[in-house]
């Protein structure tokens, strides 16, 4: 098992929120864990719920954790983590996602040598900001170069954590707890000058669950919030806050 945070260079952070056991998916928390034992890197857990943690906090992988006592949304669990990283290269994980050396090593890879990357992760989109939609949606086996986007698909990306902290970059927390933090860090990086690609990258597994209900409701900081509420919300504040770049453009 790989696991040596005392090593003298730290060249890659694993961050993973974790909410539940992503009942979701067949794959969670402990199967993401098993997968990084032999994949070099601090893993860094940001625990959104008492129970998990509990279970999990003392688990032999997990280098770093930080326990919030509620749930704490999507910006601020990776604005935490990328906090605490100390990785050159700033791996963000679903907790439901099966991950292959493979996938970490490519997307290093493309994240190290692509022109002015910041993000880079193996889905993400060309968006019509104007009318607020997807032009194309770039996955996994639909592309086979790397391709500029202006969001990357937040289950599983990587972060040129040098180029990110010096442009002051940060998920905006108003667009939690999940939803649009993607695309307004999208405008981020390109305010910036810098570059988000996505990827072709083999060696993971994501299914799409809960986020994907229509159902869907979320406790966030001990608000219930349904996903509708929170579509309309983070709609209304995406535009408020990039009006005059993108809305007030003729």
């Amino acid at each position: 098992m790989i696991n040596d945070p005392t090593q003298s260079e730290i060249s890659r952070s694993f961050i993973i929120p974790v909410l539940d056991m992503s009942p979701h998916s067949p794959y969670n928390i402990k199967t993401l864990l098993g997968d990084l034992e032999n994949i070099q890197g601090e893993v860094i857990c940001i625990f959104n719920s008492k129970s998990v943690y509990e279970e999990l906090r003392t688990h032999p992988r997990i280098t770093k954790y930080c326990y919030n006592n509620l749930n704490a949304g999507v910006s601020r669990s990776w604005n935490i983590g990328i906090n605490l990283a100390e990785g050159k290269a700033a791996f963000i994980l679903n907790a439901d996602l099966h991950i292959q050396h493979q996938a970490i090593e490519q997307l290093e890879s493309y994240l190290f040598t692509l022109d002015k990357a910041v993000i880079v992760g193996p889905q993400g989109t060309h968006i019509d900001y104007r009318k607020m939609g997807i032009i194309r949606y770039f996955e996994k086996g639909t592309f086979h170069e790397p391709v500029q986007t202006h969001d990357v698909s937040g289950f599983f990306f990587a972060v040129h954590r040098d180029r990110f902290l010096k442009n002051h970059l940060l998920f905006d927390v108003q667009f939690s707890p999940c939803f649009f933090e993607e695309w307004d860090m999208g405008l981020q990086v390109m305010r910036a000058e810098l570059a988000c690609y996505t990827v072709p990258v083999e060696g993971f597994e994501h299914h799409w669950g809960a986020s994907q209900d229509a159902n869907l409701s979320i406790n966030y900081f001990g608000r219930k919030m349904t996903r509708s509420d929170i579509l309309t919300n983070g709609r209304e504040r995406f535009k408020a806050k990039w009006h005059d770049a993108i809305f007030s453009k003729k």
